[in-house]
């Protein structure tokens, strides 16, 4: 079970990855003078309020924080600091919906306060998975029960999120297709983007 749930959280962090991946790679083609695709950088906004915010980060401090923090206080600075980067997120993507609106409204300056924030959004966001994955699940895995993980398992794998009331689940898989039918090469399944000069991860 406890490696069961472990893989599940980590495949939901290489689907934000994913995405984290294609703005950032927008954004640096755009840099370079490919020409927006606001569909698309809208898709890619929902999604992260749909998938992130809405349906993974609540369950994590729902069930796998609160876990940690029950069986021990080894963690609570780290617990401490993710349950905050989960509430710094939230605004961080509403402010960046405002400045792709302006972008797209072709406002003075707002084209590089988007790439600018969306970058430094990514950045934020990949620090934190990071954080999850090499800092508290090693620590769980030593920490928790079997009863603990069997609880985290059945919120994870439920469609969906009965704190919020909602299936972002069932959302977020059509906001991801619709990424992948949009992204260009080699990112997704639309036509190559004229430049290529930002494919490498960091």
């Amino acid at each position: 079970m406890k490696a069961e749930v472990i893989q599940i959280i980590k495949d939901e962090h290489l689907a934000i990855s994913a995405v984290l991946y294609t703005l950032r790679y927008l954004v640096r083609e755009m840099r370079a003078g490919t020409p927006p695709d606001f569909t698309l950088l809208k898709a890619i906004l929902d999604y992260i309020v749909s998938y992130p915010d809405r349906w993974h980060h609540p369950k994590e401090d729902e069930f796998l924080f609160a876990a940690i923090k029950r069986r021990t206080h080894e963690a609570d600075a780290l617990v401490t600091r993710l349950e905050r980067e989960h509430q710094l997120g939230y605004p961080m993507i509403e402010h960046l919906k405002e400045k792709l609106i302006a972008f797209r409204n072709g406002d003075e300056g707002a084209d590089q306060a988007f790439f600018d924030l969306a970058e430094r959004y990514v950045g934020f966001e990949w620090a934190h998975l990071h954080a999850e994955e090499d800092l508290l699940l090693p620590l769980a895995e030593r920490v928790l029960a079997a009863e603990d993980w069997a609880t985290i398992g059945a919120a994870f794998r439920a469609h969906d999120n009965p704190l919020f009331g909602i299936k972002p689940g069932e959302e977020a898989r059509t906001l991801y297709q619709t990424i992948l039918r949009l992204a260009p090469a080699p990112i997704g399944f639309g036509p190559t983007a004229p430049s290529s000069s930002s494919t490498s991860r960091p």
